[in-house]
């Protein structure tokens, strides 16, 4: 077993480690490998004094807490997590230990009989849990003597630990909570911003109220979207190993530099004595940045203590419970708006759960409050948001689809405002949007380029507003006819917008540390040093350097390879925003092409965001221009329900989007139908929706070209729900949504 030297030696230079290797790590093997499984917590809450195993057969092994060399705590921005929990348990799954041995199905049947002892003053919780979720591990309580009623605990234990029902006559437990229930003692408000504007910033009493009185209409109502990307293929997991005295972790990371610092002091060893191999993902929500690392930091404690190669892969029924995508939450609109549709005021209130812990709940929060009002120029506003913690999983961070719930609130809820008002959705979003940024009322500026464009061709080419009138005046016959014998589909279409902001300038963090480099070397061939981005943006940015420097695609690479101490020291899917890299890697092709004619070879150039740029965003005051480029999109949905099933189906996706100068259009397209059918996988439980008419379109522009793929998931999903919704006649006011809700909707037409 590899001995700490209790010393942390200081990490060398120049030491050059691949970042990525092209495979998946589940693929990954090697001679006497072992297989790893989580022992997770089976109450939400309590606090844990033994774990234990009748009898370990011999070459399995178990390590918990006790077992770690180094440090038990996860450091991440300003949060600390446990790698396991070693007493108080947060949440109901939490890892609590971790079982190897050289037989998959023999390791999970040991998870199995783990017997997990809780002091009896958290008696409650924990047995309520276990009730409600698990009935193994088996949970053990032991007796302290003090309660009268203790042959009736001793009852519910055996019970909860056999899986056996409860005597349903029996009286509920004497017992007065000594603590909190679980919901009680986590949920905490671990983040908040507070927006006023307007009226709503005066002192004066009932300000807020004068203006919604004053208006011609009061719309209020909440949205909820709680909608995840089932884009995994493989669950999550690590396989690591000893070599040399070095641990190699091949692992779908997206923060190699973070996972290194966090297993090095996990394991009390020094930085370069870690490889991290980045293996393939299955997409960015299949990890959620920073807790993929608990994982590779859990299964490289395995391997380094047992000096053998493990595995952990989690179960699908693991990743789907403990590494949701996304921060589940509402968002409560009220609008104040007069008849010509002008919107006098706004509230909003957001509320997020951000599980037991999250790391970027703040800019989480910052990011749906900026989104919160869309493009539209409201003079009077008011927006609370709150991050609230939990007994569930810790959470991410997601940037394709931070501010999604945002932009399906107000959008939804800007369709129900012209419903109300019987004035065209697009005549409601026209009026509200700023037409000269002279008049802005808004603490928000973007860079949103074109938008009336946008909204016009999205609209001509859908033929939106027709088709919303008639299926108006279709959804009231349909209401007052008896004759449904003959009854036609139910049709209604929807519109939606939204902007994508990229590079986030109110993140001290990550914001400004986008570095890019770029070497014309001794044969005229080209290397960009940088992370491997995916296809779509290689084949840009091999294009733009072809362009720019006059060579061949055939003589441009891109290298991974970079040294130690300039590693990356932000996430992938951050680092490797387009927008940003791309403009960078332009900027460093066009001082090469000025100095290459007087320079020696080879020659390189780095480029990376000034400060000066962070100056457009005021983070204390909380306003300026939030984002370094911005692209903006529309899209038109248009549903048809059968009279008889009441069966969804799309008959039309229609997207517009201004994203700056397209630099390949075939691969901006191929990137937003993908995103597309990722939408169409989730905006029914259970159900796939298909959709074979799908038109792209975009506004031709020369500014800096801008994100697109995370357009969709922000304007698709209200786009739908509006068209739902009119179909129905009833409002959908969460995604996803049930056939149920369609079906008992539907029949009530």
């Amino acid at each position: 077993m590899p001995k700490s030297t209790g010393k942390k030696v200081r990490s060398q230079k120049n030491i050059r480690i691949p970042l990525q290797v092209h495979d998946y790590y589940t693929d990954c093997s090697r001679a006497g490998m072992l297989y790893a499984a989580l022992i997770r917590s089976p109450a939400a809450s309590g606090t844990i004094t033994n774990i234990s195993i009748p009898q370990m057969p011999d070459g399995y092994f178990l390590y918990t807490a006790r077992d770690i060399p180094g440090d038990n705590i996860v450091h991440t921005l300003n949060s600390d997590t446990p790698v396991f929990c070693a007493d108080c348990v947060s949440y109901f799954g939490e890892p609590i230990g971790i079982i190897v041995g050289p037989d998959e199905s023999e390791v999970y049947e040991l998870t199995s009989e783990i017997e997990v002892t809780f002091d009896s003053s958290t008696l409650e919780s924990a047995l309520e849990s276990v009730a409600k979720k698990y009935t193994r591990p088996v949970i053990r309580i032991p007796d302290s003597g003090q309660k009268p009623d203790s042959k009736r605990i001793s009852e519910i234990t055996r019970a909860l630990n056999s899986g056996t029902a409860l005597n349903p006559q029996a009286s509920p437990l004497p017992v007065k909570p000594l603590f909190p229930s679980a919901a009680e003692k986590s949920s905490a408000i671990t983040a908040q911003r507070i927006v006023k504007t307007g009226i709503f910033s005066e002192d004066r009493q009932n300000a807020s109220d004068d203006v919604f009185k004053s208006a011609d209409f009061d719309i209020a109502e909440t949205w909820i979207q709680d909608t995840e990307q089932p884009s995994w293929a493989e669950t999550n997991g690590a396989f690591c190993f000893m070599e040399n005295g070095i641990i190699n972790i091949f692992t779908p990371t997206q923060w190699p530099n973070y996972l290194r610092k966090a297993v090095s002091h996990s394991l009390n060893i020094a930085e370069d004595k870690i490889s991290i191999r980045e293996t393939n993902s299955s997409g960015h929500t299949a990890n959620g940045i920073w807790r993929n690392a608990t994982l590779a930091i859990q299964t490289a404690v395995a391997a380094y203590l047992t000096g053998k190669p493990v595995k952990l892969t989690l179960s699908r029924e693991e990743h789907q419970k403990y590494m949701k995508s996304g921060v589940p939450g509402k968002v409560h609109c009220r609008t104040a708006v007069m008849k010509d549709g002008s919107i006098t005021a706004m509230q909003v209130d957001i509320v997020t759960d951000v599980g037991a812990c999250n790391p970027f709940a703040q800019e989480i929060l910052d990011r749906l409050v900026i989104a919160a009002c869309n493009i539209y120029n409201v003079p009077n506003i008011c927006i609370t948001a709150k991050a609230v913690t939990s007994a569930n999983p810790p959470t991410s961070i997601f940037p394709e689809t931070t501010d999604s719930q945002s932009f399906f609130a107000v959008e939804n809820h800007l369709q129900l405002i012209a419903a109300e008002t019987n004035i065209l959705p697009l005549d409601i979003r026209l009026k509200n949007i700023c037409q000269d940024p002279k008049d802005i009322k808004m603490p928000f500026a973007f860079r949103t380029g074109k938008v009336e464009n946008v909204f016009l061709n999205v609209i001509t080419m859908s033929d939106f507003n027709r088709k919303y009138t008639t299926f108006r005046i279709d959804a009231k016959q349909h209401r007052g006819s008896e004759d449904t014998f003959f009854a036609l589909p139910l049709r209604g279409i929807g519109l939606a917008c939204a902007f994508d902001g990229s590079g986030y300038f109110g993140n001290d963090t990550f914001s400004g540390n986008q570095k890019i480099a770029v070497t014309l070397e001794t044969d005229n061939t080209v290397t960009i040093h940088s992370l491997v981005p995916s296809p779509a943006v290689s084949e840009i940015w091999i294009k733009t350097v072809s362009t720019i420097l006059k060579i061949p695609s055939s003589s441009v690479t891109i290298t991974p390879d970079m040294e130690l101490n300039d590693a990356i020291p932000i996430p992938d899917n951050i680092y490797s925003n387009i927008s940003i890299m791309t403009q960078l890697l332009n900027n460093c092709c066009l001082e090469i092409e000025k100095k290459k004619a007087d320079a020696v070879l080879p020659l390189t150039v780095k480029k990376g965001l000034t400060p000066s740029m962070k100056k457009l965003w005021n983070k204390s005051d909380f306003r300026g221009i939030p984002f370094h480029t911005t692209s903006f999109g529309a899209a038109v949905v248009e549903t048809e329900l059968d009279p008889y099933t009441f069966q969804e189906q799309i008959k039309g996706i229609w997207i517009v989007i201004d994203c700056g100068r397209i630099l390949s259009t075939r691969a901006a397209e191929n990137t937003i139908r993908l995103s597309v059918q990722q939408e169409l996988r989730q905006l029914v439980a259970d159900e796939t929706i298909i959709c074979d008419s799908i038109h792209i379109s975009f506004v031709q522009s020369e500014a800096n070209p801008g994100q697109i793929g995370e357009l969709v998931h922000c304007i698709v999903p209200a786009a739908f729900s509006s068209a739902l919704s009119q179909a129905l006649g009833f409002r959908i006011r969460k995604l996803p949504c049930t056939a149920e809700t369609i079906y008992s909707q539907g029949v009530k037409v």
